[in-house]
């Protein structure tokens, strides 16, 4: 049994939502979700007994956590949620296990890591306005293509060069984290993926592959890799102890 962390969000009107379609994504791939409270102190236990970790999709992170001020167009930040993903994903780098995040968890991930985001594409990158980077877009269908960058994790896992994506997002990671790079971009520039130099399972997607991997086999590859490389890594840590 493979369990899979899933960090989701605090919004009572999604959270059936997102529990139904994070859950059967990561159910799919072969892995079993277990939904996590927003709890800083329990984070190195769950570091430890999970086997991978999901940090999906939601409100804004605090710009304090990456070194700037607030705009006005940025989102109000949950503390709660901020508090206890960074303290869950520093633990969790620890161990070396899969780590997948879309959305607001690409944005974390990249800000646990010391990267920084933009904080309105529309009002700091209007080079982007034909994309529709916004809040309030389609969740379940495509809204504008992304660049598969060649050479990439993501380009292995994917098979293809390009991608119709989903987004539903104003903000977007800006400087990648040390030891991260993009593998997909919008034709704008705004980033849409990241992952890990060194080719470990620690990837993050900007759009929302949950919400349409029921009927597109290729977006349920990233959650299907997810429980794999988890139960890999399992495998491998078993041997050694």
């Amino acid at each position: 049994m493979i369990l899979i962390g899933v960090v989701f969000t605090g919004d009572p009107r999604m959270r059936q939502v997102f529990r139904s379609n994070y859950g059967k994504a990561v159910r799919r791939g072969g892995g079993v979700p277990v939904f996590l409270p927003w709890k800083p102190k329990h984070a190195a236990f769950w570091a430890k007994h999970l086997d991978g970790f999901l940090f999906t999709g939601g409100g804004d992170p605090d710009p304090k956590h990456y070194g700037q001020s607030m705009r006005p167009e940025c989102g109000t930040p949950n503390p709660a949620r901020d508090e206890f993903e960074l303290a869950l994903l520093k633990a969790v780098m620890d161990t070396g296990k899969p780590i997948l995040g879309i959305c607001r968890g690409e944005q974390i991930l990249n800000v646990a890591l010391g990267g920084t985001l933009i904080q309105d594409i529309p009002s700091q990158r209007p080079e982007a306005a034909g994309e529709n980077h916004r809040d309030n877009a389609h969740r379940y269908a495509p809204d504008h293509p992304a660049r598969v960058l060649p050479g990439t994790l993501l380009r292995s896992l994917m098979g293809c060069d390009e991608l119709l994506t989903n987004s539903v997002h104003h903000q977007a990671v800006d400087t990648p984290a040390p030891g991260m790079r993009v593998c997909a971009l919008s034709p704008a520039g705004i980033v849409e993926g990241i992952e890990a130099e060194d080719g470990r399972f620690l990837l993050g997607l900007q759009w929302h592959p949950e919400a349409v991997a029921a009927v597109e086999e290729r977006m349920q590859r990233p959650f299907t890799a997810l429980v794999r490389e988890s139960r890999e890594h399992k495998r491998r840590n078993i041997k050694i102890s």
